[in-house]
């Protein structure tokens, strides 16, 4: 067996899904881990840590000896569990989707579709999926995110139904169960996605420059080769209105940022992390978050970065007069 680093497995049903599991999926395997000392010529065990190795021979993570503080969880294991959890469904559900792999395999994540969509405004059909992450670092656990993709411009959306998120750690050993209430989480909570979006429909920040600065606030611009101007084509693309961009179009260019305008080689499970990042404008506690408070707070952190650093670069030309514009309207004290 031989996986290209990095690569991306793709599957399109359910015989595909489980092939891709047997064949293409490396295994992983405790081994000791030794210290070389240079000056003395040496080796010594560390009885402490375990070294993990993928079967087609990848060193993928240094994690503790003790299976109480570190289990190995596979990859085809956590895949075959939500598998198992398409199947026991009594709806007829092919999934398909991909599975990505860092070069190393110590990161894996997977985007597998479910056949069920939503249409939040006419003509915009969204595909909802189960979105699956872990790692064999030592520092990820396994987590289940509800995610979605635009079929009109292949968006993809993740996380932005926070009760609809499941995760263990690798302290726990792997919990199969877990995955399975993902699935049926994921499928029987269409309706609330639906609506969740339907209300960001409804909800508008002031203009396309708070929106901007809304973006720019979650953080996605690191993985943007030309940041602002990648924003600005990404805004202009989804937002109708300059002076009422939506919390809806606001996501859809943050989504169509990470999806179009990132750089070439950032990996997939970066991305996956952008993509969280973004869902955090659809997402406030067990709702949408206001727009007064989503740009009051990128207002307020973006003046206090300009007020910290006079020399601070302006986004776009005029920006640093635009800010203190937003923090009238927000009565935000310089």
């Amino acid at each position: 067996m031989s996986i290209p680093r990095g690569d991306t497995l793709r599957f399109d049903d359910s015989y595909e899904l489980e092939k891709l599991i047997e064949d293409e999926i490396p295994e992983v395997e405790r081994q000791k881990v030794f210290g070389h000392h240079e000056d003395l010529d040496e080796w010594q065990e560390a009885s402490y840590r375990d070294s993990l190795w993928t079967d087609d021979g990848r060193l993928t993570g240094i994690v503790s000896s003790n299976e109480d503080f570190y289990n190995v969880i596979q990859y085809g294991d956590i895949l075959d569990a939500v598998r198992t959890g398409i199947e026991q469904r009594e709806e007829d559900i092919e999934p398909s989707g991909r599975v990505n792999l860092s070069p190393t395999v110590h990161k894996m994540s997977a985007r597998i579709g479910l056949d069920q969509t939503v249409e939040p405004q006419p003509g915009d059909v969204i595909e909802t999926d189960l979105r699956v992450r872990s790692g064999h670092s030592g520092f990820h656990g396994v987590k289940y995110e509800n995610g979605a993709m635009r079929q009109v411009c292949s968006n993809g959306m993740m996380a932005f139904v926070a009760d609809q998120t499941y995760e263990q750690t690798h302290e726990e050993e792997f919990q199969p169960g877990l995955a399975i209430h993902a699935v049926d989480s994921a499928i029987e909570g269409i309706d609330e996605v639906e609506n969740r979006l339907e209300q960001a429909q409804d909800r508008t920040l002031m203009n396309q420059d708070e929106a901007l600065l809304v973006l720019q606030d979650t953080g996605i611009d690191r993985y943007l080769e030309n940041p602002t101007p990648d924003l600005i084509t990404a805004v202009q693309e989804e937002v109708d209105d300059p002076e009422n961009p939506s919390l809806y179009e606001t996501y859809n260019a943050a989504t169509y940022a990470l999806t179009h305008l990132a750089e070439d080689d950032i990996p997939q499970y970066q991305l996956d992390t952008g993509f969280e990042q973004a869902a955090g404008i659809l997402e406030y506690g067990e709702g949408i978050p206001h727009p007064d408070i989503l740009g009051e707070n990128a207002v307020r952190s973006r003046a206090n970065e300009l007020i910290e650093d006079p020399d601070a670069e302006e986004y776009w030309e005029g920006e640093r007069e635009t800010v203190r514009e937003l923090m009238q309207e927000y009565e935000i004290e310089a």
